[in-house]
């Protein structure tokens, strides 16, 4: 009250866990909010979703290939392709890939629009790839494109919190996950 802040209601929603289906349909009428479920969507990330699943990767999927739609210019050059590459296409699911583990298939369907966007230009489509895709993502002091792999990528990620938590970093998470 002291902040002048207000609970947009309407913008809300309540979610119950082991909670009597009743009991929550009356609190949501009282506080004149909808009612939640699982898995739901906070800040990008699908919480109480199987990260396993291709489909909770599919908003980010579809994001790359909207963002690839919205630049239109099938006339971008080969050098310029992988600086978009490397500059906006992996930086796009690094939020996702620094909290879950990347599936197989995703990480093939990832490759495969930076693949044909890198050789096809932004109409994509299946063109001759003129290198191994392993020698595209070494860097340019040992002959490859510089082209950042993304399942390195997200292992990277994902040990930085395995860092975090060795080496003494204190907050609420790491407390939590060492109750798990």
């Amino acid at each position: 009250m002291a902040s002048g802040l207000k609970i947009n209601f309407y913008k809300s929603c309540l979610m119950g866990i082991n909670v009597d289906a009743d009991f929550m349909r009356m609190v949501c009428n009282f506080l004149n909010c909808s009612q939640g479920s699982f898995p739901f969507r906070y800040l990008g990330l699908s919480v109480g979703g199987n990260s396993g699943r291709v489909s909770t990767w599919d908003p980010l999927l579809g994001h790359l290939a909207k963002k690839l739609n919205s630049w239109g210019n099938k006339y971008i050059s080969l050098g310029g392709r992988i600086v978009l590459l490397n500059s906006v296409l992996n930086a796009i699911p690094i939020f996702h890939l620094s909290f879950f583990k990347m599936p197989v298939k995703v990480r093939k369907k990832i490759v495969r629009i930076q693949r044909e966007f890198l050789w096809g230009g932004v109409e994509g489509g299946r063109k001759i790839n003129w290198v191994k895709w392993s020698v595209v993502c070494q860097p340019k002091e040992c002959g490859g494109l510089g082209v950042k792999d993304v399942c390195l990528m997200n292992l990277s990620l994902l040990a930085k919190w395995h860092w975090r938590l060795l080496h003494g970093e204190n907050g609420l998470w790491k407390e939590l996950f060492e109750e798990r």
